[in-house]
Order: C-alpha cells, then sequence, then structure tokens
C-alpha cells in the first residue's frame, strides 16, 4: 500500500532529525558513543545543531551534539562535528564538509584520525532514505 498523497510513510520517531549509526563490526566506545537518534537543538554558524536523544550507559551525564563550525578559527577547525556541548574542546569526530547539513560519510573518527574509515560512522536524515533494513 502507497501512503496517501501528501503524507510521506513514516521512517522515524517524532522529533527524530536523523540517526547515526556504523557498519563497523569494531566494538569501539568513540563510535557507540555516537551511535543512535538525533533531535534539532537550536543553531550554530548558522546551520542546525542536533543533540543525542539516547544516554550513554554508565555516563548518563554526557550528551552529545552534532554541529557546524565555521572558518573563524582556520579551515583545519572548521567543519560538520561530534561533541559533547557546541564548540567544545571535548569532540568525538570530524567532517570537513561545509553543507547545509551533516554529510552522510567522511567522518574522521577521532576527529584527527589520517582518514576517514568507509562506513565507520553513517549520518541519515529522517525520512531521507537511508540503506533499508
Amino acid at each position: 500500500a502507497r501512503p496517501a498523497p501528501g503524507r510521506p510513510a513514516p521512517r522515524a520517531a517524532p522529533g527524530v532529525a536523523l540517526t547515526v549509526s556504523t557498519q563497523s563490526s569494531k566494538d569501539e566506545t568513540g563510535i557507540q558513543t555516537l551511535v543512535g537518534d538525533y533531535k534539532e537543538n537550536g543553531t550554530n554558524h548558522g546551520k542546525k545543531v542536533y543533540q543525542k536523544l539516547q544516554t550513554i550507559a554508565g555516563h548518563e551525564d554526557i550528551k552529545v551534539y552534532l554541529y557546524y563550525w565555521d572558518q573563524r578559527d582556520g579551515s583545519d577547525f572548521s567543519g560538520w562535528w561530534f561533541g559533547d556541548q557546541v564548540g567544545g574542546t571535548q569532540v568525538w569526530a570530524r567532517c570537513a564538509s561545509h553543507g547545509p547539513t551533516p554529510p552522510r560519510a567522511g567522518w574522521k573518527v577521532p576527529w584527527d584520525a589520517p582518514r576517514a574509515e568507509p562506513g565507520l560512522l553513517c549520518v541519515d536524515l529522517a525520512g531521507a532514505g537511508g540503506p533499508s533494513a
């Protein structure tokens, strides 16, 4: 059955703006910290900020944000970031993309890794038709 015109098929829970996943079989704490559903939570440097909805087992007080940082601190610090606060010093991953939304791929984990590992971190906007299960 197809959805009625003007009504897209539901794909994500209400309030979920994007989902972060991994295709890696490695059980890395850094990756598991980032994997989950995110909601919109304001803006930074002209682009949306996202906050992870799930808490981290054993670290319930740590929050995870996905945000954009412009080139005011130089090109080495610009792009999309995962961190414990917007513009903070505790960061887990970075992508040097400057698009209006976080890119699906190209994430360096940790943020200063020599290169991005394909499939290590995937960011899918809600309803954007990510990989089907």
